[in-house]
């Protein structure tokens, strides 16, 4: 209700999931986790459209674990589009005049080299994403919001040593080549004013849960960590959602707090 009622009163809402839909379960279970299953996208799809407002979404690592349903990564994430009403698990989607928002995603899990839990973007998503970029130039005066599960590495976000840092899914492409390509993106254009990641499952309110622009090592982009909603799902007990919204002088970024209702914090961009 909190959140029907700043969608209700914004000129142009839009909900963004940043993905793991459904919950996984412990290690030592050895039936089917929910994650990843059809049941799951059913579920969240049930849940996003009940806002009533337009609404996107990409795929989380966990969004990819429906082993004994899927034989193939392919197979998950077409049903996974399919269920939830998308063209691709990736998106662009213009929400003001020369505002755009984009969501990237990950495509492998099974086929993955290393780390099933590392989020992929794989190379025709990149191209994509370069030569959107380079259709929104900042000189002719574009804003664009990203959207992933990880944040790129050199976003300078709080992270969690022992577990994605050393398991290699930590950032986007952690173990390729190309992992680096993001930021450098993000140097080229400064058309991209802020970049919205989660996959942590931690709050909002640490230091670093923020990173601001550093000279020529972030270009323009607020980079934003972004919470969980489910108590299950939370590493910290803090269960937490972004806001976003623009004004006449650029945008302010705020919290809401699940735990707490009716409370929410707010920084300027």
């Amino acid at each position: 209700q909190q959140l029907q009622g700043i969608l209700c009163a914004s000129p142009s809402p839009c909900v963004v999931s940043l993905g793991d839909l459904g919950e996984s379960k412990s290690v030592d279970q050895t039936e089917q986790i929910f994650s990843g299953t059809s049941a799951s996208f059913r579920l969240a799809s049930a849940y996003l459209n009940s806002y009533g407002y337009p609404f996107e979404v990409i795929t989380g690592n966990h969004d990819l674990e429906g082993m004994d349903e899927f034989s193939t990564d392919g197979a998950n994430l077409e049903a996974f589009c399919n269920i939830l009403g998308k063209p691709k698990p990736y998106f662009k989607r213009e929400v003001a005049n020369k505002t755009l928002l984009i969501g990237l995603a990950t495509t492998a899990f099974r086929d993955a080299v290393y780390s099933s839990h590392e989020v992929y973007v794989d190379d025709e998503q990149l191209r994509w994403f370069e030569e959107t970029l380079k259709s929104c130039p900042a000189s002719d005066g574009w804003r664009v919001f990203v959207f992933s599960h990880a944040p790129p590495t050199g976003s300078g976000l709080r992270v969690v040593q022992a577990l994605h840092v050393v398991n290699g899914c930590c950032w986007l492409n952690h173990s390729k080549s190309n992992a680096g390509r993001f930021i450098e993106l993000v140097k080229e254009h400064r058309c991209i004013k802020a970049w919205f990641s989660g996959h942590f499952h931690l709050g909002q309110d640490y230091q670093d849960s923020i990173t601001f622009p550093d000279g020529d090592r972030r270009g323009s982009c607020v980079f934003a960590q972004t919470g969980v909603m489910g108590s299950r799902s939370s590493r910290d007990k803090r269960r937490q959602s972004r806001l976003i919204r623009g004004n006449r002088k650029g945008f302010t970024i705020s919290t809401i707090d699940h735990g707490e209702p009716g409370r929410r914090g707010g920084g300027k961009g």
